[in-house]
């Protein structure tokens, strides 16, 4: 599954970039169903709602303020991205998320059709509401 992104906020850069810092701050971002776990070397596990498997991932790259960009182990595979432009008073958050279920083979395609897409766009769509409600 591929998700791609662009929102436009009406804050600064490093109050978005807050949310992405670690795995461990998407908790923040689009609200979990349990406590975040760290597993050691950068890795957490991010348990989510309606999913039976936490997102295990880690950052691999940052720059404050600017860019994301993180991987997925367990049973999520994948990367993610996220890019923070600012220009003026708004911030331009663009962006990517690579993510299949490991193990499932050829169910994978189906799986993701039926339940990983729509259920990821509502927690972006969750996280990007979040953000909003700290719009200036």
């Amino acid at each position: 599954m591929y998700l791609q992104f662009r929102e436009e906020f009406n804050l600064p850069a490093h109050h978005i970039f807050r949310y992405f810092a670690t795995p461990a701050d998407w908790a923040t971002l689009y609200g979990a169903s349990g406590d975040t776990k760290a597993k050691g070397d950068g890795w957490y596990a991010v348990p989510l709602k309606r999913f039976p498997f936490p997102l295990v991932a880690r950052n691999v790259a940052a720059q404050p303020d600017r860019l994301v960009r993180w991987i997925f182990g367990g049973f999520w595979r994948g990367v993610g991205e996220v890019r923070l432009t600012e220009s003026g008073d708004i911030t331009v958050v663009e962006g990517f998320e690579y993510i299949t279920a490991h193990g499932l083979w050829l169910l994978a395609t189906r799986f993701e059709e039926r339940f990983m897409t729509s259920e990821f766009e509502r927690i972006w769509a969750l996280g990007w509401d979040r953000i909003r409600r700290n719009e200036r």
